[in-house]
């Protein structure tokens, strides 16, 4: 919170906080002695706490395009606190402040677990939450050493913005965005109707004369949900929203980004019933440009009505602030161990995996004797939601008459391929597609040539016929 040293003028100790407050430097020596302060390195290593914290979340945010807004929350947070900042109440009692450097030390001892366990498994979200609860702890903790417990109060709002960034549990996002889109997809077939246009809805997909509309995004989610949310949070705090007001600003998010989607989807289907598929997808990427030119301003627009009609309050200057009387070591200890964090996670991994033992490589034989044998390809927009580093994929027949279709998709190795690999699963994009899980058999191993695979083993439901899908990573 850089925002935090940058306002410090050379006031007068307040009386009931004069044995533990000091007279700030005078603004001519802020610019060197602040930084190295007590207080200034306390909160250099906080900001680096943050910047580890954003630096684990960027991997999601690169690889998910629902989560491409995150880049922007850091810097919309620190307006936030900024403006909060120019604000500021007076400062409150500070009695507890030994206790806060206790559970400061204790919440920043975490970093190197949180770097350990986060290099080996950059896509568990659950340690994200826990990262993030953990960082803001942390800068409560220096806030409150500022500040005391009024501060805390009033700067816990913009902290707690942050946390808009972070991914949501899988199970959870998969069960709000796959039935968003699956409740669109019903509307949009309604609406289709009385347009006169024959539709058919297959879980996220419409089925129209000319073909399927959307199968190549049926499980991709809607990307406008968590950036319009985002933006009614963002709002309610710029405009100091009582709850009631923020709570009712991000029910009306929901609402225009399920207004939106659902003429964004119903286009589609006009366009691809009177046009062409061809022609729809010409016209697919304008249509998801206009549903974000109408929800993101429409939700500026909402919280401008919703301002509160009120006389101009003149403008009233910030509280005085002092800094605590604190010891530099406590700082100086703080950056040592997130470096030594660092430096221990880099050495721990490069000296494990300097022996490695290479993986078995293998590759598919194809059945290419096999009657109807023929090599396909995934479609491009497929391949985009995917990002796999190389694919392959043959459907073929096999003596007992089965129908096989066999899909190969590689990721090479770096820090996001487990995220990109675990995105797309036979359990979420089956059913986002149409078919109904009918059993999980659980894992099976085949064998292959002295090499154990294991399988995921589930059928599915679609329309007249059973699918047996064999899945393994």
């Amino acid at each position: 919170m850089p925002q935090l040293l940058s306002s410090v003028k050379t006031m007068p100790t307040t009386a009931n906080s004069s044995s533990v407050l000091a007279p700030a430097p005078s603004r001519t020596a802020f610019d060197v002695k602040m930084l190295f302060s007590a207080t200034g390195l306390l909160t250099l290593a906080v900001i680096a706490c943050w910047a580890l914290f954003f630096d684990e979340l960027r991997g999601e945010w690169a690889v998910n395009a629902q989560y491409n807004y995150g880049y922007v929350v850091p810097f919309l947070g620190l307006a936030l606190l900024w403006r909060r900042w120019s604000e500021r109440p007076p400062i409150s009692s500070r009695e507890h402040i030994g206790l806060a450097g206790v559970a400061g030390t204790a919440l920043i001892f975490f970093v190197l677990p949180f770097e350990i366990v986060l290099e080996a498994n950059p896509e568990w979200r659950l340690i994200y939450w826990i990262n993030g609860a953990q960082v803001i702890a942390l800068t409560f903790c220096l806030i409150y050493c500022l500040g005391g417990w009024r501060w805390v109060r009033y700067f816990a709002p913009p902290l707690l913005f942050v946390l808009i960034a972070i991914p949501w549990p899988m199970e959870m996002e998969a069960g709000i965005i796959q039935g968003l889109m699956r409740l669109v997809a019903g509307w949009t077939v309604e609406i289709a109707g009385w347009l006169n246009i024959p539709a058919v809805q297959h879980g996220n997909l419409i089925e129209v004369g000319a073909g399927i509309v959307g199968i190549d995004e049926a499980c991709s989610g809607v990307r406008s949900l968590q950036s319009a949310l985002m933006l009614s949070f963002f709002l309610g705090e710029m405009h100091r929203f009582p709850w009631t007001r923020r709570g009712a600003l991000v029910l009306g998010s929901l609402l225009f980004v399920v207004m939106a989607n659902l003429g964004r989807t119903t286009f589609l289907v006009w366009a691809a019933a009177n046009r062409g598929l061809q022609q729809m997808e010409a016209w697919h990427d304008t249509a998801g440009i206009l549903v974000m030119l109408f929800v993101l301003p429409g939700l500026i627009g909402l919280a401008f009505v919703m301002k509160p009609k009120s006389s101009a309050v003149p403008a009233v200057a910030p509280a005085p602030f002092v800094l605590p009387v604190l010891p530099r070591w406590p700082g100086i200890v703080a950056l040592l161990w997130i470096i030594l964090a660092l430096g221990a996670t880099e050495i721990w991994y490069r000296t494990h995996e300097s022996k490695l033992v290479p993986n078995t490589r293998w590759t598919v034989n194809w059945p290419s004797q096999s009657p109807q044998f023929k090599k396909t390809a995934l479609p491009q927009n497929s391949l985009a939601i995917l990002r796999c580093s190389n694919s392959d994929a043959a459907v073929w027949q096999d003596d007992d008459g089965n129908q096989w279709s066999g899909f190969l998709l590689r990721w090479q190795p770096g820090k996001n391929s487990a995220q990109l690999s675990k995105g797309h699963r036979p359990d979420i994009c089956f059913p986002a597609s149409g078919a109904r899980l009918l059993g999980n058999f659980g894992e099976i191993k085949f064998q292959a040539d002295g090499f154990q695979m294991p399988f995921r083993y589930e059928t599915f439901e679609s329309g007249p016929t059973v699918l047996h899908v064999f899945y393994c990573l």
